[in-house]
């Protein structure tokens, strides 16, 4: 029979002096005895069955087993599983430490269920530094996301106003890299897939080419492209349309021009490579020290954004405390050493059955807040809710 290992030694609690081993019982937990009153006891490690409790939790919530699939798992029913992994939602995960220097970062966000967006930040090994929640890529959401990192070599972004404004003010001249991949969607949405002018045309097979570029040489050569393509429709993109040709669609205007998405996709490539943020990747200044540097955002977008979405749809439906919780564990898992147990303590697990559901608000799953379960129960998770059916009808 297998037998449980030695804890640390304990105190009587009615005497309160040293307690001493006194063998095991026939289920194999030790057991433990006060010479001083005698008293015999094989008292549980509550700490330990927590901690298993949560670390079935950290499995769950960040794979892809549903309740049940993990309840069925541990030889256990969904309920009996929601119950007791209740108080875990309380554990809040912490940062990293972000006070390494990074050769480069990513800034991102990725919008989640309930209209909230989950700014991340990772380093140049892909892994995450940072992270955030706001309801729209502002300013000060993106200032609070660099706050206490450390000034990167060059930030990678997709471009949003928001990012690149708060950018400036905590790292006053980092060079920035626009996405490339982004660019060439915007491009996309102003030409279509399909344009029907040579000149879209041209300019479409000019930005599909961005993505392949990796070198200054490569970089140069687009831009004389650029440049003659310039020359040989410039005309085209000066072309007007008064009022008297399209009275139908003048709105108060006199003139504007014929192909304004046209020149919009033009122009903005032109601005990007202006301010220096289009081809900074392959920028000899920045890579002669480490070698090539990330043109896109791909390594953050189908890293951890994927996985984030990923882990959402493996558990939908969660409230919406949960789901950010879920996303936040889902992050944290991803960096460089992570130790989820080492946010557990004693005041987690001890105030899980005084837990209040709800705070006042409906429950969730539910249009009013009329049918409350019971301590312990998340009506929205565990099945529980307002049904309709035709039980106990008769015709």
């Amino acid at each position: 029979m297998s037998r449980n290992k030695s804890p640390r030694a304990r105190k009587c609690p009615v005497c309160g002096m040293p307690m001493r081993r006194n063998g095991f019982t026939r289920a194999g937990s030790r057991r433990w005895r006060c010479d001083a009153c005698r008293l015999s006891t094989t008292a549980k490690r509550e700490d330990s069955t927590r901690m298993a409790e949560f670390r079935a939790f950290i499995a769950w919530v960040t794979g892809k087993e549903s309740m049940s699939e993990a309840a069925s798992r541990l030889g256990i029913t969904r309920q009996a599983f929601a119950a007791r992994i209740a108080w875990c939602w309380n554990v809040e995960p912490g940062m990293p430490d972000a006070s390494r220097s990074h050769r480069y970062v990513m800034a991102d966000g990725t919008y989640v269920p309930y209209g909230w967006c989950l700014l991340v930040l990772t380093g140049d090994d892909g892994r995450p530094v940072k992270w955030q929640w706001c309801s729209a890529e502002t300013k000060p959401a993106y200032l609070q996301l660099f706050k206490r990192v450390r000034r990167p070599g060059l930030l990678v972004c997709d471009g949003g106003q928001g990012c690149l404004a708060a950018a400036e003010t905590r790292w006053r001249g980092v060079r920035v890299q626009r996405c490339l991949v982004h660019v060439l969607r915007n491009t996309r949405v102003d030409l279509t897939n399909k344009p029907k002018s040579d000149a879209g045309k041209a300019l479409l097979r000019l930005a599909r080419g961005l993505t392949k570029i990796s070198a200054a040489d490569e970089a140069a050569a687009w831009l004389t492209d650029l440049n003659e393509w310039h020359a040989e429709h410039g005309g085209y993109l000066k072309e007007r349309t008064t009022a008297k040709q399209d009275p139908v669609h003048a709105r108060g205007r006199k003139w504007w021009w014929t192909h304004e998405r046209l020149r919009r996709a033009y122009f903005r490539l032109v601005r990007l490579n202006r301010d220096h943020t289009l081809f900074t990747f392959c920028d000899p200044a920045i890579t002669k020290d480490g070698g090539p540097l990330p043109s896109t955002t791909n390594q953050l977008e189908g890293g951890v954004n994927a996985i984030v979405k990923r882990t959402l749809d493996h558990h939908r439906g969660l409230s919406e405390k949960h789901m950010k919780r879920c996303c936040e564990w889902a992050v944290y898992m991803l960096t460089a050493d992570p130790d989820p147990e080492s946010f557990v303590t004693p005041a987690h697990w001890r105030n899980a059955k005084t837990k209040s559901v709800g705070d006042g608000d409906p429950t969730p799953g539910t249009l009013t807040a009329v049918q409350l379960p019971a301590t312990g129960v998340d009506a929205y998770e565990s099945g529980f809710g307002v049904r309709t059916g035709w039980a106990g009808r008769s015709h």
